[in-house]
Formats: C-alpha cells, sequence, structure tokens
C-alpha cells in the first residue's frame, strides 16, 4: 500500500483552510448569538413598556374607563380566537367527510353516532 506524500507547505495549507473554516463557522455563530440577544433585549423593552403602561393605567383616576377599553380588547381577541377555531373545525371536518367518503347523502344513525352528530344544533 501506497501512501501519499505530503509536502509541508500543502500539510500548512490544509491546516489554514481549516482554520479558516472554523473562524467562519464561529463567526456564524456570534452572529447569530448576537441576533438572538437582540431579540431578547427587544422583548424586555416591550415588557418594560407594557408594565409601565399598566402601572400608569392603575394609577389614573379613569379606571373604569381603561378596564372597559381591557375588557372590548379581550372580547375582540376571543372573537378572533372563536373564528380561528370555526375555520379550524370547519376544515377539519370537510376533511373527515373527504376521508369517509361522504357525498352528501345522509349519513347512517350509527355513523352520526360515530362522530358525535346526534346533538341537537341550536
Amino acid at each position: 500500500m501506497r501512501l501519499p506524500f505530503i509536502t509541508r507547505r500543502n500539510h500548512e495549507a490544509a491546516v489554514d483552510f481549516l482554520a479558516a473554516v472554523h473562524q467562519v463557522n464561529l463567526d456564524d455563530a456570534r452572529k447569530a448569538q448576537f441576533e438572538a440577544e437582540a431579540e431578547v433585549a427587544v422583548g424586555r423593552l416591550e415588557l418594560r413598556r407594557a408594565v409601565a403602561y399598566v402601572g400608569q393605567a392603575e394609577g389614573r383616576r379613569d379606571t373604569d374607563g381603561h378596564r372597559l377599553a381591557r375588557a372590548l380588547r379581550a372580547v375582540a381577541a376571543e372573537r378572533r380566537q372563536s373564528a380561528a377555531y370555526r375555520r379550524t373545525i370547519t376544515r377539519l371536518t370537510d376533511q373527515l367527510l373527504d376521508a369517509t367518503g361522504y357525498q352528501g347523502e345522509p349519513l347512517l344513525p350509527e355513523a352520526r353516532r360515530v362522530l358525535d352528530l346526534d346533538k341537537e344544533d341550536a
């Protein structure tokens, strides 16, 4: 078996190349860490602002107006979440009916029981 002949110059060039690759990977890792730390700093700043806003709102005399605004925001958020749930339920129901081969004919009583569709709609 014949081993390849490696000159000192080739060996040093290979070591330099690997060191440069390692440095690039290290720089990428540092860049990713810096970006992650910047995102955490932005999140902390937003949290501080929210805490300060809540502190100001609690210190005001017009707390009922702020409570009402907060309740309205909560209701709007619940409506958005409810709409998202309805869309998800509709999509999953369509997938289920497609998978079971539903073609528009009424489901048999046992199929309605399995799919838990026996409840009357209000």
